[in-house]
C-alpha cells in the first residue's frame, strides 16, 4: 500500500477501494463520502473527540489541554447548540460580506509587497498575513496589537498537530495564556465601552446571560487562532495548486472560471483539514463495519472529497464537473465550520487579486508541507512572480 505520508491521496484511494472503513487500530478511518457526511451529521452516535485525540498524542494537562476540555468547540448536544445559536447572531454572513471590500483592498496591499522577479515565500508574504488581519478587524483588535496576535495564533495552531503538539506544548500553553489574558481584558473593555465589532456583540451576549464570561473569552480566542490557522494553510495550498495546475490560473484571469469556483474546487481537492475526529457514543457500525465505542474514529474529509461515487472527476481540478456535489472541506452537521463564510471571502478575493495582477507564478519543488494529519498545508512556498 502507498505510504500515506508520501502520497496521502493515493493511499486513501487504495483504502477507499478496499472498504468503507480503514482499520487503524484506534477507532477506524471512515473513507466514503456518504458515510462521512452521515456520521458528521449524527452527534448522538459520534461525539466531538478533539480532546481525546490530544490526550492520545500525549497532552494530558496544561493550559491548552484544559482550555480545549471546556471549549464550546469541543462540546455536543444542547450546550453546543446554545453556543452556536448565540454565535450565529453575532457572526453573520451579512457582517462578513460587509468586510469584502476591506479584504479585497488588503489583498492588493500585500501583492504590492511582492518582489517581482525575485524568489520569495508567499506563505510569509501573503497567507500568513491576510487571515489574521481580517480576524483582527472583525474582532476589533487595535493595529498595534496585531503582531502579538499573529505570534500567539501561530504558536497555538501547533496544538492542532496531534503528532507534534506534545513536543512543543510548553510554547503552546504560554501563547494560549497570553491570548486568554489579552482577550479577557478586551472583553471587559468592550463590556464597558461597546464598539461595532464582534467582541462587543459577544460581550453583550455575556451581559444578557446568553454566555458566561468564560464562554465569551473562549469564543473570541477560539475564533482568532482557529480562523487564522485554517485559512493560512488553505491560502498556501490554493496558491500552489492554482499555479501548478495547467491552465487553472489563466482560466480565472480570463473569466472562464470564477474566482469563487476555483477556490471551492481547491478546497475539495486539498482542504486544510484532512480529517476530523469523533468518538462513538456506543457500539455501532458504519458501512457495515463495526465501530466500538470510546475509540477515536477519524472522518477523512480528504478521502470523502475524492470519492468516485460522489464526484465525476474526483482526482482532477475541474470546477464545472465537480460543483454539483457539496464538498466537506468545512465539515458538515452541527460542527460545520463557523468561519466558513469568512474563509470563502478571503479565498475568493485572494484568487481574484492574484490572477488579475500576476502572470502564472513559478512554484519551486522545495515547497515544505506540514504532515498530512489534522490541519495541514504548506509551511513554505518558494515562488517567483511577474506582473500580468
Amino acid at each position: 500500500m502507498t505510504d500515506f505520508f508520501v502520497d496521502p491521496h493515493a493511499a486513501l484511494a487504495e483504502a477507499r477501494a478496499a472498504g468503507p472503513v480503514l482499520d487503524d487500530g484506534i477507532g477506524g478511518v471512515v473513507l466514503r463520502y456518504e458515510d462521512v457526511r452521515a456520521t458528521l451529521a449524527d452527534p448522538a452516535r459520534f461525539r466531538e473527540a478533539f480532546i481525546d485525540a490530544l490526550r492520545l498524542g500525549g497532552v494530558t494537562s496544561g493550559a491548552f489541554h484544559d482550555w480545549m476540555a471546556i471549549s464550546p468547540l469541543d462540546r455536543d448536544g444542547d450546550e453546543h447548540k446554545a453556543w452556536r445559536s448565540v454565535m450565529a447572531r453575532t457572526f453573520t454572513p451579512r457582517q462578513v460580506e460587509a468586510m469584502r471590500p476591506a479584504i479585497a483592498a488588503r489583498c492588493q496591499e500585500l501583492i504590492d509587497t511582492f518582489p517581482m522577479g525575485e524568489p520569495f515565500d508567499v506563505v510569509a508574504a501573503f497567507a500568513q498575513r491576510l487571515p489574521l488581519d481580517a480576524l483582527c478587524a472583525l474582532v476589533g483588535v487595535p493595529d498595534g496589537d496585531r503582531d502579538d496576535f499573529r505570534v500567539w495564533a501561530d504558536t497555538i495552531g501547533l496544538g492542532f498537530d496531534i503528532l507534534g503538539a506534545g513536543q512543543r506544548i510548553d510554547e503552546i500553553d504560554a501563547a494560549l495564556e497570553q491570548l486568554l489574558a489579552y482577550t479577557t481584558e478586551l472583553v471587559a473593555r468592550r463590556t464597558a465601552e461597546p464598539a461595532d465589532d464582534l467582541v462587543s456583540r459577544i460581550a453583550e451576549a455575556a451581559v444578557s446571560g446568553a454566555f458566561t464570561q468564560q464562554e465569551a473569552v473562549s469564543s473570541v480566542a477560539g475564533l482568532v487562532f482557529a480562523g487564522h490557522e485554517t485559512t493560512r494553510n488553505q491560502l498556501g495550498t490554493t496558491w500552489v495548486l492554482l499555479a501548478t495546475t495547467a491552465g487553472a490560473w489563466d482560466d480565472v484571469a480570463a473569466g472562464v472560471v470564477e474566482p469563487a469556483a476555483a477556490a471551492e474546487e481547491i478546497l475539495r481537492l486539498h482542504g486544510a483539514a484532512s480529517a476530523v475526529g469523533r468518538s462513538a457514543t456506543a457500539d455501532t457500525e458504519v458501512g457495515g463495519v463495526a465501530i466500538a465505542s470510546g475509540g477515536i474514529t477519524r472522518m477523512s474529509l480528504w478521502s470523502a472529497n475524492r470519492d468516485h461515487a460522489a464526484f465525476p472527476a474526483p482526482d482532477r481540478y475541474d470546477p464545472a464537473a465537480n460543483a454539483a456535489t457539496p464538498h466537506l472541506a468545512f465539515g458538515h452537521g452541527p460542527h460545520h465550520c463557523l468561519g466558513a463564510s469568512l474563509a470563502r471571502v478571503e479565498l475568493t478575493e485572494a484568487v481574484r487579486a492574484w490572477t488579475a495582477r500576476l502572470a502564472t507564478p513559478t512554484v519551486f519543488d522545495s515547497v515544505e508541507w506540514r504532515p498530512p494529519i489534522g490541519l495541514t498545508g504548506p509551511a513554505v512556498v518558494p515562488t517567483v512572480v511577474s506582473p500580468r
